[in-house]
Parts: structure tokens; C-alpha cells; sequence
């Protein structure tokens, strides 16, 4: 299974915990991180580079 039909596989199934942690074991060591959302707004704002990121703005 490539890393693109595993990313799939994991957004049309959720709930697989054991794919989601074999997923995010293969992701790019080099790739931004962001800290944990400490407020609600820091929520939101994660939430909103999550949504551009899947938009393709980011």
C-alpha cells in the first residue's frame, strides 16, 4: 500500500488507531510541527491551518 492510499484508507476509516500510528510514523521528520492548543483560540487557529492545509492554501 503506497503512502497516498494509506492517507485515504485513514480519513475513510477513522476509528484504526493502529493505521493512523503506522501513518504518522512515516511522515516527513523535516516536516512544521505546531504546538498543542493550549486555549480555545489557539484551537481554532489550529484548526484553521488544518482546514487551509486540506484546501491546498498551505
Amino acid at each position: 500500500m503506497s503512502f497516498t492510499e494509506l492517507r485515504a484508507y485513514v480519513i475513510e476509516n477513522r476509528d484504526d488507531i493502529e493505521a493512523l500510528r503506522f501513518l504518522m510514523s512515516k511522515r516527513d521528520p523535516n516536516s512544521k510541527g505546531y504546538p498543542a492548543p493550549m486555549t480555545d483560540a489557539e484551537m481554532q487557529e489550529q484548526m484553521e491551518i488544518i482546514r487551509r492545509k486540506i484546501r491546498g492554501e498551505l
